[in-house]
């Protein structure tokens, strides 16, 4: 099994059940900077990330990019047109060069159908998707760029498990936020004083993870006050 394939939906599948689910899909090689897919767009393919990170994107009307979040090894995308057949609800570009293995969105759902430990894995995914959607509703509509910068940081930091390679440009990041980058630079450097991280170029390091979680909390706890730090 590939480093690609032990992670995330191929990793829970049985060796005969993934065989069977690679001799039915293909493999795709994308460049930095490549749409795989966009918005309305009628396909129904469900992709696993192999190699390569991707971001999940709209746009507003006047151009300007909306990050939803990222994609690393092991994490697919795609499966709400596979289920549904509607048209694509977002964009997806390659952060990096990757490999993708394209699922066609019969063999999907066929394998959802009868591997029963597929299924409850996807039910779990998009459980966690509503409640972290949820938790981004809530941080835009009531949080200071300040604290939203921070709550960012902590998902980063817990999906990452602690892996300080390959994080996002502060431009990516203030997308991410609602933002832009001059703000996100400007905490990123109070954070690097106060021994919270260790940042370098596209690389971000947690130094006081549990420091971190601390002020999320409290901010959470009361929206309106001060993080605690400053």
């Amino acid at each position: 099994m590939q480093q690609g394939e032990r992670r995330g939906l191929l990793g829970i599948l049985s060796a005969e059940a993934r065989r069977d689910l690679l001799a039915r899909s293909g493999t795709i090689r994308v460049r930095k900077g490549q749409a795989v897919v966009a918005r309305n767009e009628p396909s129904g393919d469900v992709f696993v990330v192999q190699e390569g990170r991707f971001n999940v994107v709209r746009y507003s009307v006047d151009g300007r990019e909306v990050s939803m979040r990222e994609l690393t090894e092991g994490q697919l995308f795609g499966e709400l047109s596979a289920i549904d057949g509607a048209a694509r609800s977002v964009g997806i570009v390659a952060v990096t060069d990757g490999r993708l293995l394209a699922i066609p969105p019969e063999a999907f759902r066929a394998m959802i159908r009868s591997h029963p430990d597929a299924a409850d894995w996807l039910i779990r995914r998009l459980t966690e998707q509503v409640r972290s959607l949820t938790d981004r509703v809530f941080e835009l509509s009531a949080l200071n760029v300040r604290t939203r910068l921070h709550c960012e940081l902590l998902r980063l930091a817990r999906s990452r498990d602690g892996d300080s390679a390959s994080a996002p440009t502060h431009a990516e990041l203030a997308n991410r936020i609602g933002s832009h980058r001059e703000a996100v630079t400007r905490e990123l450097a109070i954070l690097a004083e106060r021994k919270i991280i260790r940042a370098g170029r596209r690389r971000l390091e947690f130094l006081d993870l549990a420091g971190l979680e601390e002020v999320v909390a409290a901010a959470l706890h009361d929206p309106a006050g001060d993080s605690g730090w400053w």
